[in-house]
């Protein structure tokens, strides 16, 4: 049998068969204009290097010219990637953050300011950046509910992932964060082609022009209702938000509990705030760039993913029926908690189908 392994070349560091690592991930803060510039300085830069094959059998060695080895200035390995351009072009974290400040720069009209932070994986594969805008970009879920908007920003050097902004924001009241919950706010490019500076100023254009359309969404989802808080808990868990969370029953309800203000009718927004304010505050240590998907799911609950916000009754009832199917079909599936079966055919019930 053919035994080959793969390793990465760096001219400096030399062939590495094993790389331990002592960093555990780093996060960077800025809280204005000028720091947000110092940190996409500090940033690791990237840079292509040989991968060769070894031949564990002959103790052979022998280069791998359709694939490059990607590292950081300061020592890591941090992806293989095609060698090809047109299949892969570099993009700098710290160039990505530098445009996001060049583009809030372009609206010097308006009272806006940035802060935030960068979280980065322990090789530095991914990126994730929540840039806050502070000024004029405030809007209202209500009266008592103000929310700084901002965006998100995702990258990463492994050949998995692209770079995509996002619509961000935080409720003051609480602080929970949110994300990607208006579809048509969001850009992305893949590595397929060189960095876009363009797209940033597209992204920042966007959420600081589009207040108006933001809070219509958010209206139109205090409107929606789900059946009653058992339907909620469901979604909630169906979205996989409980995937973060050490107690995910006993964490969300308490969220639900902290965000509904009937449980006979939670609504979609209601139902929302419970998903960020668990993912904000009840995941301990997970990192940000893990936390991405979950805030991800999450905006399910206000975008459909064209634009528009779900129906509560469809979104409930095929959450329902998907358990219910599960419950039935696997004998290894136990109930997220005592009398659930119970709940589920009353929801079914209320929603006209067959237990």
């Amino acid at each position: 049998m053919l035994l080959v392994e793969f390793v990465c070349w760096d001219s400096e560091f030399g062939i590495q068969d094993e790389v331990e690592l002592s960093i555990q991930g780093e996060r960077y803060t800025f809280d204005d204009l000028d720091e947000l510039y110092k940190t996409a300085d500090r940033l690791p830069e990237v840079s292509r290097h040989d991968v060769y094959a070894h031949h564990t059998e002959s103790d052979e060695w022998e280069s791998v010219p359709y694939r490059d080895s990607l590292w950081t200035d300061d020592g890591r390995t941090t992806g293989v990637v095609s060698s090809n351009d047109d299949f892969y072009n570099v993009i700098q974290y710290g160039d990505i953050l530098e445009t996001v400040g060049d583009a809030v720069e372009q609206h010097g009209d308006l009272n806006i300011g940035v802060k935030g932070g960068v979280s980065l994986s322990p090789t530095a594969h991914r990126m994730s950046a929540n840039i806050d805008f502070t000024g004029d970009t405030t809007v209202y879920a209500n009266q008592d509910d103000p929310i700084n908007l901002g965006l998100k920003v995702r990258s990463g050097h492994s050949g998995f992932h692209g770079l995509k902004y996002d619509v961000g924001a935080e409720r003051q009241v609480c602080s929970n964060g949110m994300m990607a919950f208006v579809s048509e706010l969001g850009f992305d490019q893949t590595h397929g082609d060189p960095f876009q500076p363009g797209l940033a100023y597209h992204a920042v254009d966007a959420v600081i022009e589009s207040p108006a359309e933001i809070e219509h969404r958010l209206s139109q989802a205090q409107n929606r209702e789900l059946m009653n808080q058992d339907e909620a808990l469901l979604v909630l868990l169906d979205q996989g938000i409980g995937n973060f969370l050490e107690q995910p029953v006993p964490d969300l309800l308490n969220a639900l509990h902290e965000e509904v203000d009937d449980p006979e009718s939670p609504t979609l927004w209601e139902t929302y705030n419970a998903a960020t304010r668990a993912l904000t505050h009840y995941t301990g240590d997970v990192p940000d760039y893990d936390l991405d998907h979950g805030f991800e799911q999450a905006a399910k609950l206000l975008e459909t993913g064209y634009n528009e916000i779900p129906d509560p009754e469809q979104l409930g009832r095929q959450t329902v029926e998907r358990r219910a199917q599960q419950r039935i079909e696997s004998t290894e599936s136990d109930e997220y908690w005592e009398g659930e079966d119970e709940k589920i055919r009353e929801l079914l019930e209320k929603h006209g189908v067959e237990a």
